[in-house]
Formats: C-alpha cells, structure tokens, sequence
C-alpha cells in the first residue's frame, strides 16, 4: 500500500530501509503536521533488539497523556528483531490503544512478527522506498535442503560467524528457517510422510531464535540435522 498522506489506523509496519525510514519522517512532518524535533509526544527509538523491558516501557509511555491538548502521539520504533514475549506485550498494546497514539514498526522486525501480532497492524509500502526483506528467499531455503548435512551445518556456521561480523542480522537466520517450514509445510500437505514433529520442531526453533539470549548458531544447526533431504 502507498502511502501519501497516513491514515488513523492505530498501528503500521513499515516496509523499507533507510530510506522507508526518512520518507516515513518527512510524510510525518509533512501530512499529518507531527514536529518529529524536540517534541515529547513524539519517539524514535531504534533496537537491534526489542525485548520485554523495552516493550514495557513503551507500554507506559504510550499510556501517559500527550503535552498538547488533544494531541496525537507518535512512536517510530526501528528494529532489527523483536523477541516474542516482547511482540507479545505489544500486542496488549495494539488491541487496547490509548486514543490518539500511533505506532509504527519499521526496518527487518516487520518481516519476522508472529502472526496475532501481524494481523492488528496495517502495512504500510512507501512508494520509491527499497524492501527490508532479508536476502535469503525461497530458492536459497531450498538449495539449502539440497545439501549433505557436513554441508549444512557448514552454511549455517557461516551464517553465525557474519552475524557475529555484522554483515548480517538474527533477522537473516530467522527468514532462513521460516523459509524452510514453509516449504516444507507445503511439501508435506502435498505429498504427506513428513512427521508432525519436524515441522512443530523448527517452528519452534524459529520463535525462539527471536529472544535476545537465543543461540543462532545451535538452533540453526538443529534445523540443519532435522529438516529432511530435498533435492
């Protein structure tokens, strides 16, 4: 969806990166006349993680009353990651907003939230901005079921290692395995055979791997020993 001028909807993911994020602030500033500079009802906070503390606080922020009568209060939150007990608080948040308080989540989280949490915020696509989707896409997921297992677990030990180097994020580990449980998922509503248990397993790896003190590396190689064969 394009975006010109924001509506009233509560919540937004916001697709896009740097540049997604300077347009968002001027469409701010511009259409709905938000002064995003020494204002206190307005907070940009970036996260290479969001995680319970956090959420709460902005729980309470948002809760406070605005400094201009009748006034709109607005939160950009820019994150790499948000852990799943954290999107889970912020869904008490979205479902009950205090009135006039808008959010809007941008940078990779917005690819890797749990669906209760997607469902209660409208997407928003700014035009000319470039996609924050990760780079591993459903052909990579399935090259990497093609491989030997010596093979897999040699991908994902450099995966860690650039996440570790900052060339790429948590976020790139978690596209990974949701990639690989969807197609799996549909592999099996086809053809059948594959045991519940895998695909309940690397579920499950996916939404720990979104907690701040997940290891990436272990949970990447159990999928690796577990995912089945695909040529």
């Amino acid at each position: 969806m394009e975006h010109d001028r924001i509506s009233a909807h509560h919540a937004y993911a916001v697709e896009g990166g740097e540049e997604a994020r300077e347009k968002l602030l001027k469409v701010l500033a511009g259409s709905w006349g938000i002064e995003v500079k020494c204002n206190p009802d307005f907070l940009h906070r970036k996260f290479e993680t969001l995680g319970i503390d956090e959420a709460r606080n902005l729980k309470e922020l948002q809760e406070k009353k605005s400094f201009a009568l009748g006034g709109k209060k607005v939160f950009v939150i820019d994150a790499a990651s948000i852990t799943v007990e954290a999107q889970n608080s912020l869904l008490k948040i979205f479902e009950e907003p205090t009135e006039n308080t808008h959010f809007f989540l941008i940078g990779k989280c917005v690819k890797n939230l749990i669906p209760t949490l997607a469902s209660r915020i409208s997407t928003m696509r700014l035009e000319g901005a470039p996609s924050a989707s990760v780079k591993i896409s459903a052909d990579g997921a399935k090259e990497f079921l093609s491989l030997p297992t010596s093979k897999r677990l040699a991908f994902v030990k450099k995966l860690s290692d650039d996440i570790k180097d900052e060339k790429k994020t948590k976020s790139d580990a978690i596209a990974l395995i949701r990639q690989i449980e969807e197609i799996l998922y549909q592999k099996s509503k086809k053809e059948g055979g594959l045991p519940p248990k895998i695909l309940e397993d690397i579920e499950m790896c996916g939404e720990y791997m979104s907690d701040r003190s997940a290891n990436v590396k272990m949970l990447s190689e159990y999928v690796a020993l577990i995912a089945p064969h695909i040529e």
